[in-house]
Order: C-alpha cells, then sequence, then structure tokens
C-alpha cells in the first residue's frame, strides 16, 4: 500500500501541524476548534456532515495532536464513538448523534464491561470505569450486555440514576467512573438492533486502537525533539553533550524504534483499509494487535531514554521529557496495552 499522501492529506497534516506548532502543547480547551476545522469528520461520509476521509485521515490528525501532547479525547470521540455510531447510521439516533459529534458535541464511549440492561429492558445498571475525556461529556455511548450480545444507548450526561467521579490520569488527561443506578432508557436511545452492535463495536475499537498508535508516534516524536535539542545545548568539557558517541548512538536507538513503530501502524492501516474491500476482520485484528504491541515496547523504550538522556531534571513537571513518557505510558494502557496485544497474538499463534 502506498503511504505517500495525496493532495488533500498533505493539506490537512499541515493543518493540523501548523495548529499543534502554534498552540504548543494542547489543553482541554480546544475542541471547539477542532470541529471548526473539521477534523472530527474526517473519517465519515460526506452524507452525514463529514469529509469522506478514513483510518489514514484520523492517523494524520492522531499524530500531529501527539506531538502537541493533546489531552482532549480526540481517539475515544472521533474514532471510537463515530465509527460506532456510523455502523448504525441507517437509524436515526445514530444520525443525528453523528452531526452533534461534528459540530462538536462531547459524545463519549463508555464501553466497557461492567453495565448491563435490566429487566424488561427498560433500565441500565452497573458500574464504568475509565471513561476518557468523560468528564466533559455531554452525552455518553454507553455499551450495556443484553441477551448474550451487547446494545448501544446513547445517555445524556446528566441522566436520572447516573453519577460519576471525576479525576485525571498520569499525564493529565481527565477521565471518570460511571455508576447505573437503574438509569431509564427508552427506545430511542438505543442504536441498533438489540444485543447486535458488538461486531460493529469490536471494529471501531480497531480504529481506534490504529488511531492511539498513531498519536504515541507523534509523542516518540516530541520525545525524541527535545532530547535532540537538549543534548545540543547541555555542555561537558567545553563542548556539547550531542558529540558524544555512545548518545548519539542512544539517540539513534530512539529514532529507529519510532520508525518499527511506524511500520507496524502502516501495516494496520493497509489492513482496515482492506476491510472495506471485503476483506475479513481478522486479520486486521491481527495487524491491529502488532501495531499496538510495537506501540507500546517503542513508547516505553523512547520514554525512558528521553529521560534518562536529560538526567534528573527529565522527571521535573519542567521537562517536556516526563510529560510525554507519561503520556506514552497512558497510550500504551488504553485500548489494550502491549503485554495484552502479545498474549492475543501468542492465542491465536496456538
Amino acid at each position: 500500500m502506498d503511504f505517500s499522501l495525496n493532495e488533500e492529506q498533505g493539506l490537512l497534516h499541515a493543518s493540523v501541524r501548523r495548529y499543534v506548532d502554534q498552540e504548543g502543547r494542547c489543553s482541554t480547551r480546544h475542541w471547539a476548534q477542532f470541529a471548526q476545522m473539521g477534523w472530527l469528520g474526517a473519517a465519515l461520509p460526506e452524507g452525514l456532515g463529514g469529509f469522506g476521509g478514513g483510518a489514514i485521515e484520523t492517523a494524520i490528525i492522531a499524530e500531529q495532536l501527539g506531538r502537541g501532547l493533546s489531552l482532549e479525547p480526540f481517539v475515544p470521540v472521533a474514532v471510537l464513538a463515530a465509527q460506532a455510531l456510523l455502523a448504525a447510521a441507517d437509524a436515526e439516533p445514530a444520525r443525528a448523534a453523528l452531526g452533534a459529534l461534528v459540530d462538536g458535541a462531547r459524545v463519549v464511549p463508555a464501553v466497557g464491561p461492567g453495565v448491563a440492561v435490566g429487566a424488561g429492558a427498560t433500565t441500565l445498571g452497573g458500574r464504568q470505569t475509565l471513561v476518557v475525556g468523560g468528564p466533559g461529556a455531554e452525552r455518553y455511548l454507553v455499551a450495556a450486555t443484553e441477551g448474550g450480545g451487547v446494545s448501544l444507548f446513547l445517555l445524556a450526561a446528566d441522566a436520572p440514576g447516573l453519577s460519576c467521579h471525576d479525576y485525571r490520569l498520569i499525564d493529565g488527561t481527565p477521565a471518570n467512573d460511571l455508576l447505573f443506578d437503574a438509569v431509564p432508557v427508552a427506545a430511542g436511545q438505543r442504536i441498533g438492533s438489540a444485543a447486535g452492535t458488538g461486531g460493529a463495536l469490536d471494529q471501531a475499537a480497531l480504529h481506534a486502537q490504529a488511531a492511539s498508535c498513531a498519536q504515541a508516534l507523534g509523542v516518540m516524536d516530541r520525545a525524541i525533539e527535545a532530547t535532540r535539542e537538549h543534548l545540543l545545548q547541555r555542555r561537558q568539557f567545553g563542548v556539547a553533550i550531542a558529540s558524544f558517541q555512545a548518545l548519539r548512538h542512544r539517540l539513534a536507538d530512539m529514532r529507529i524504534a519510532q520508525e518499527q513503530a511506524r511500520a507496524t501502524l502502516h501495516g494496520a492501516l493497509a489492513a482496515l483499509a482492506a476491510l472495506t474491500g471485503g476483506a475479513g476482520p481478522a486479520s486486521a485484528a491481527r495487524a491491529v494487535s502488532i501495531a499496538k504491541a510495537q506501540s507500546g515496547r517503542s513508547g516505553r523504550f523512547i520514554g525512558a531514554q528521553a529521560i534518562q538522556l536529560h538526567g534528573g531534571m527529565g522527571i521535573s513537571d519542567e521537562c517536556i521529557a516526563g510529560h510525554c513518557f507519561k503520556q506514552l505510558l497512558v497510550l500504551d494502557t488504553l485500548h489494550g496495552p502491549a503485554a495484552a496485544q502479545l498474549r492475543r497474538l501468542a492465542g491465536d499463534l496456538a
């Protein structure tokens, strides 16, 4: 697959990179601008208010946001939630939610295994932990077990019976835990047929994992750039320590690790593109697992090397290297850490 960017993709890459360079570290106040620039609908069909792109477009955006150490939930909302809703876009509630998402509404996915549909299919009960972006949600896209399968529901953030505990992850990303105490749901809040959305959710998760790998690539790039600048500026024995061969080799090892992660991401994006051509989901799942495993391993290596080459200052709040390492740890953990992906791949081989 040719991964050279076409004209539209090149313009998208340039616009996101320019925005990140101008803004510095993206905090949690940039969401409206993401919507205005069309990034939230980059992978959605034009008929639904998007721009007709796909996994490559979301990877382009996610990588550059990673360079900015963005704390906004771009991957959970614009990839995971958007792709899950897209699979059910023939239903009016899903189409309306997609339109709101493209316009800037925070439709945050809460898709873990802790929530179930109650008797009569009119209430939800249980607990969902680690909902990334949850504190700023306007609506939640909730996955709940029902009849041996999974159903999706759209709930307002202030729905009766729904309570939350907000907190931040180690890199500053906002998240929360949700408690469902007999939360009432109406027929219009159901997305798709009862217990019939598990496959679509699995495919949306593959897109989110690939975008997460792209975001990690951007963070790795920021860590390598910061380390290179430090080695050029720091002086010992009258010369920049960047002239020391051992340190130059370690910087080269960091760049090699990043390119290993990039290569496996390209494989994952090619497999996701093949899904639209009729390829089976098993090959895409395997390619994405490989990319996620390599992303986690490369990210941890690069983050640790960046801190070590900075010395003691690397773990201070004033040093960007420490922030990069924290975000790489979070990105490895979310959507299935490297160790879990390797176990999955080993199970497939067995």
